[in-house]
C-alpha cells in the first residue's frame, strides 16, 4: 500500500523513514495511475523522499515535485541494475526535502505491464534549527527559544541543524546490531510471522534493513508497537537479497513482520532484516515527548526541541 498523508501521521518517534515498494502497470506516454507517491498534508511536519530505485532504462523517466524543486530525471543514468546475482534493482542517492507538497512518480514514453520501484520518506518533526534553515516561521514560543539559545546565530554558522545520519550517530546510543535471516513456505493469508522482536527494560529497537526475494505474489507487512499495520501489503517484487530497503523504524514495546501469498504457498522464500537495540536516554525522552519537560534535567527538554541537542 502506497505511503498516505494517514502512513505519514503513524510516524511519532521521529525521525523515522518509511519504506514502500510499488509495482504495476504504466499506459504509453503517461505516468503511473494513481502516482506512486502524491503527499500534501503532512504540514507541520518535514519529509524527505530518499534511496529511490528503478530498472535502469532510457525509455523511462523518474517524476519528482517536492515543494519548488521539480525534476525529470532518465532511468537509464540511474545505477539501476548492476551486476547483481539475483536480479536486484540498487538504489541511486536522492535526498529531497519537502515541506508542504512531495510527489514522486515513473512516466513511460512505450509503456508496459511490469515496473517496479522501492525507496523511502523520512518523517520528522522539525526543530527549530530545522525551520530556521528551510526559511519557515517560527511560532512565538519558537521565536523565544531562539533568542534564549542562540539558535538561528548557530545555524548562519553552518553548524545547525545536524543531517539525520549525523543526528542517528550522534544521539542513538547502539548497544547491538543484528541481521536476521529465514527460509519460509509462505502461505495465503493471515500468512505466517517471520518475527517478533521485543526491546529490553531501558532500551528500545530500530528495523532499519529489510531485503527478500521477489516475487509476484507474497507480500510483507509490518507492524510497530500499537501501530497494526504500519506497512501493509509490501510487494516483494522490486526487492531481492542483493540489496537492502532501508528504513528507520524506532519501537518501545515489539517489531512484528508478516508474510502472505495471494496465491498458492510459495516455498523456499528467504528475508533477511536487520534491527538496532539501542538505550533510552533523554533525548530520546523528550524527542518523544515520553516525558514531561520537569522530568529531564537543566534545560535538555528546550535544547531538543531546539536542534541543539
Amino acid at each position: 500500500m502506497a505511503i498516505t498523508e494517514a502512513t505519514i501521521r503513524m510516524a511519532h518517534l521521529y525521525p523515522e523513514l518509511i519504506p514502500d515498494t510499488w509495482a504495476g502497470v504504466i499506459a504509453a506516454a503517461s505516468e503511473a495511475v494513481p502516482p506512486i507517491l502524491d503527499l500534501r498534508r503532512f504540514s507541520p511536519l518535514f519529509l524527505r523522499l530518499s534511496d529511490i530505485a528503478v530498472a535502469r532504462s532510457d525509455t523511462e523517466e523518474l517524476r519528482i515535485f517536492a515543494d519548488k524543486t521539480r525534476a525529470a530525471i532518465v532511468a537509464g543514468s540511474l545505477i539501476g541494475n548492476p551486476a547483481a546475482a539475483l536480479g536486484g534493482i540498487a538504489p541511486s542517492n536522492f535526498n529531497i526535502l519537502a515541506t508542504e507538497k512531495l510527489y514522486y512518480n515513473l512516466y513511460s514514453t512505450p509503456g508496459g505491464p511490469v515496473f517496479s520501484s522501492y525507496y523511502g520518506v523520512w518523517a520528522w518533526q522539525p526543530t527549530v534549527a530545522d525551520k530556521l534553515l528551510a526559511g519557515n516561521s517560527l511560532t512565538p514560543q519558537e521565536r523565544l527559544l531562539d533568542e534564549e539559545l542562540g539558535i538561528s546565530k548557530t545555524v548562519e554558522k553552518g553548524l545547525l541543524p545536524l543531517p539525520i545520519a549525523l543526528q542517528i550517530e550522534r544521539e542513538y546510543q547502539i548497544l547491538e546490531e543484528m541481521t536476521y535471516g529465514h527460509i519460509f513456505t509462505v502461505t495465503a493469508l493471515p500468512g505466517l510471522t517471520v518475527s517478533t522482536l521485543h526491546p529490553r527494560s531501558g532500551e528500545f529497537l530500530v528495523l532499519t534493513k529489510i531485503a527478500c526475494d521477489p516475487s509476484v505474489t507474497v507480500f510483507l507487512t509490518i507492524d510497530r508497537d500499537d501501530d497494526a499495520g504500519y506497512r501493509t501489503t509490501l510487494n516483494t517484487l522490486p526487492l531481492s537479497l542483493d540489496f537492502d530497503l532501508k528504513c528507520f523504524i524506532p519501537a518501545l514495546k515489539e517489531i512484528r513482520m508478516n508474510l502472505f501469498s495471494i496465491a498458492p504457498p510459495e516455498a523456499n522464500f528467504n528475508i533477511r532484516y536487520t534491527v538496532l537495540r539501542c538505550k533510552m536516554n533523554n533525548i530520546m525522552r523528550a524527542r518523544w515527548n515520553l516525558v514531561s519537560p520537569d522530568e529531564l534535567p537543566g534545560d535538555v527538554y528546550k535544547k531538543v526541541k531546539g536542534g541543539i541537542l
